[in-house]
């Protein structure tokens, strides 16, 4: 009997919740003055590869009056042409008559787009809006977007030697391979942008001509946010990396962008008669593995920047390496950082790997941990564990040796942009910087300009680092 009472109250109280919620929309306010609000009045979308449909954007439609508000409609307005799409509370299409929104309530607008090709080699602007009508009253919310053609590769060999000097980005699907005793030349301004968890195999050799004003830049595909101010551009893990097998040698990278991937540039054991690659001006940003890793080979790199790595930003184990005017700065964020800055050994998984050389010449070394270098040496005391560092900005524990000279020992974060959230970083140095004036001018000598074109010589006293410090009062 109880059961029953209880069941016979609760549809009544839901009758009357009910009845009271339609009574409630029945009383549409018809005052002019009652307008929607929006979450934005332009919805932005970042540069749209054509004919690749984007993630969903949400725009949010407020109704902040103590009356409901009955819309009478709400339109895509040029949905033939503009490529845009809407979905309004899970209903798609492009246009909607009579829409209720309860008094202190919103829904949701989803907004997609699908921009076509223009056979054009730059960024084409299309827009669109989404128009409203309330109470007789227009309003309207502006959609833009910039739409790029591009050139697909799809599991592409390059079989023979190749210059590619596209203006467009070039999207790869299942990885791009450089064949033996072949040559792969990419020309300033080349944009790779890289689907999945694809990458470049270079078996021949890769040369990478980028310059201060169109670096040759390596990328993952996607060109939307994972949040409103968080692009997956800026996160790792989006893409492969690049991988210089055994029998690869003489690769140059001069003025190279190489962010978002799982690693950056791995380079395979092949000895160190024969130079393996030569890095300079470059940057290898945010990666998920490591920045640089490079074994028992040959290498140079020079004015470069090695940052935020989920492992560690440089790991060298055995070879030959020389690093000039360098920053390597882990403070990787976006999940658990595992390594450090620099790592070096002379043996992997109990074989012995000579270091022959590892050469840090004003450099900086840094990161968030409060010890940012890793040396591991064999218990084979024959075994060559040879490093040198000069006129560095070191944070790790401090050590005297005859392999060090001139070294600041110091946790030192001051750099221009540090933001974890936003995942945005500068790695110039501001005017509280250690680093400041303590290069070597010997060294500097040899790269004269650092890695925005600033010279190391004018005041006579370089930093350390790829980026020179300018006093902003001396512009």
């Amino acid at each position: 009997m109880t059961q029953r009472i209880l069941y016979f109250l609760a549809t009544l109280i839901g009758c009357i919740c009910i009845t009271t919620a339609c009574d409630d929309l029945d009383n549409y306010s018809t005052n002019p003055s009652h307008t929607l609000s929006f979450s934005q009045d332009t919805l932005r979308m970042d540069t749209i590869l054509a004919g690749v449909g984007t993630s969903t954007h949400i725009l949010k439609v407020y109704n902040r009056h103590k009356e409901p508000l009955l819309i009478s409609s709400i339109q895509l307005a040029d949905a033939a042409s503009s490529g845009f799409r809407i979905n309004v509370d899970g209903i798609k299409g492009t246009s909607f008559a009579d829409i209720e929104i309860r008094q202190r309530d919103s829904l949701f607008i989803f907004v997609e787009a699908t921009l076509q090709p223009q056979d054009s080699d730059v960024p084409i602007f299309k827009k669109d809006s989404i128009v409203f009508v309330t109470n007789g009253i227009r309003q309207d919310v502006k959609l833009h977007a910039y739409g790029q053609d591009f050139i697909a590769f799809r599991g592409k060999e390059i079989v023979e030697d190749t210059i590619i000097s596209s203006k467009r980005p070039i999207v790869i699907y299942d990885s791009l391979i450089v064949k033996p005793n072949v040559q792969l030349t990419l020309s300033a301004g080349v944009k790779l942008y890289f689907h999945g968890k694809s990458g470049l195999r270079v078996y021949g050799t890769l040369i990478a001509n980028g310059t201060i004003d169109n670096p040759v830049v390596f990328r993952g595909d996607r060109t939307d946010n994972m949040f409103a101010y968080l692009p997956y551009d800026r996160l790792p893990g989006q893409w492969g990396g690049i991988k210089i097998e055994a029998k690869s040698f003489e690769n140059q990278l001069n003025y190279v962008d190489i962010h978002g991937g799982i690693y950056g540039i791995q380079c395979d054991s092949a000895g160190t008669e024969r130079v393996k690659i030569n890095i300079a001006n470059s940057i290898i940003h945010q990666v998920s593995g490591n920045g640089l890793s490079f074994i028992d080979c040959k290498a140079t790199v020079a004015n470069s920047s090695i940052s935020n790595a989920g492992r560690y930003c440089v790991n060298l184990t055995g070879g030959d390496y020389e690093f000039v005017h360098c920053t390597l700065a882990n403070y990787y964020s976006w999940d658990i950082k595992k390594g450090v800055a620099l790592r070096f050994a002379n043996e992997h998984n109990g074989l012995p790997y000579p270091l022959s050389l590892a050469a840090f010449r004003n450099c900086i070394i840094t990161g968030s941990s409060n010890d940012e270098i890793s040396g591991v040496s064999s218990n084979d005391s024959s075994v060559p564990f040879n490093y040198y560092f000069s006129n560095c900005l070191i944070n790790s524990i401090v050590e005297e040796n005859d392999k060090i000279v001139n070294v600041v020992w110091k946790k030192d974060d001051n750099f221009t942009l540090m933001d974890s959230r936003e995942q945005r970083y500068d790695f110039s140095l501001n005017s509280k910087s250690a680093a400041i004036n303590i290069a070597a001018n010997e060294d500097a000598l040899s790269y004269p300009y650092d890695l925005k074109g600033n010279s190391r010589l004018t005041d006579g006293y370089p930093d350390a680092g790829c980026l020179e410090w300018i006093d902003e009062k001396e512009k």
